[in-house]
Parts: structure tokens; C-alpha cells; sequence
């Protein structure tokens, strides 16, 4: 799946506004993948720079009603745009990290070990179980007195003004 189709997949969420992925090569380039309200980008892109001068993994901005949150680190960066209070923010943080993990290298698969020749087998006797002894039945409850009502009391609570 390319980058372009899984951003436009967050966007179709309702209540995103908008998503930026950035590689270190776009940012080079002086260019990134980006869908949604062009208003927002801007924003978006300072949100990016305040994450680096913060020298944090993530940050979040508030704008009116919006707020922006952006993640990643110096290979790769993920920004959303969403409506603050609305029931997709439960799901930003999740799909910010799927986008994060989708645009990361595979890791290389590990060579798989040279054939050894089998070892010889040898028939190895099954092991002998006894089985454990059965608990011994319980001793019989003794009688249980029945319970005795208690007197019932109610509370009330007045205020003088």
C-alpha cells in the first residue's frame, strides 16, 4: 500500500481534517505527502519544527477547535489534524503509530541456518507415572446458626439556612 492511499485512509475518518507523512528525504527535498484542508499544512509544518526544537518523540498543538498532534522521529514523521472532543481522538494516537510503522523499513529476515546433518536417534524408554493418590473426603460442616436481623435505622441529613 502506498503512502498516499494509507494517509487518505486515516483522512476518511470522520472528524481528521487533515495528515501529513514525512520521510527525510521528502524533507530534503523540500517536499512531503500530504491530504486534506491545504489551510492546515502550514500549521501542520511548524507543529514539525516545534516537535525537533522540542527534542521530543511527539507534541501537540491546540488551534480553536482543532488540535494537532505530531510524532515520529528523524526518518520519519506522521502529523494529524482532528477535531478536538470528538470520538476519533481515541483512535489518533493508534493510527499515527500504524502510520509510523507501515512507512519503516522491514527488517531483513534472519539467514535461515545451514542443513545439519540429523543426529542419530536413539529409542528413549516413556517415562513411568503413578498416579497420586486421591484427596481424602472432607469432614462434614458443622451446623450454621441462622443469621439474626439486625434493627434497621435511617439516617437524615437537614440543613438549616
Amino acid at each position: 500500500m502506498t503512502t498516499l492511499s494509507r494517509i487518505e485512509r486515516v483522512l476518511r475518518h470522520d472528524g481528521i481534517v487533515a495528515v501529513l507523512d514525512l520521510t527525510a528525504e521528502q524533507a530534503q527535498a523540500g517536499d512531503c505527502s500530504w491530504v486534506g484542508e491545504d489551510r492546515w499544512k502550514p500549521i501542520v509544518l511548524e507543529a514539525v519544527r516545534l516537535r525537533q526544537i522540542a527534542g521530543e518523540p511527539s507534541v501537540r498543538v491546540l488551534v480553536g477547535e482543532h488540535a494537532v498532534l505530531v510524532s515520529g522521529d528523524d526518518r520519519h514523521v506522521v502529523g494529524v489534524v482532528f477535531i478536538k472532543g470528538h470520538p476519533v481522538v481515541k483512535s489518533v494516537v493508534r493510527m499515527v503509530r500504524q502510520l509510523l510503522r507501515a512507512g519503516a523499513p522491514a527488517a531483513k529476515p534472519a539467514p535461515a541456518p545451514a542443513a545439519a546433518a540429523p543426529a542419530p536417534t536413539q529409542a528413549v524408554p516413556a517415562p513411568v507415572v503413578t498416579p497420586a493418590p486421591a484427596p481424602a473426603a472432607p469432614a462434614p460442616a458443622a451446623p450454621t446458626p441462622a443469621p439474626v436481623a439486625a434493627p434497621s435505622a435511617s439516617v437524615s441529613v437537614s440543613s438549616s439556612s
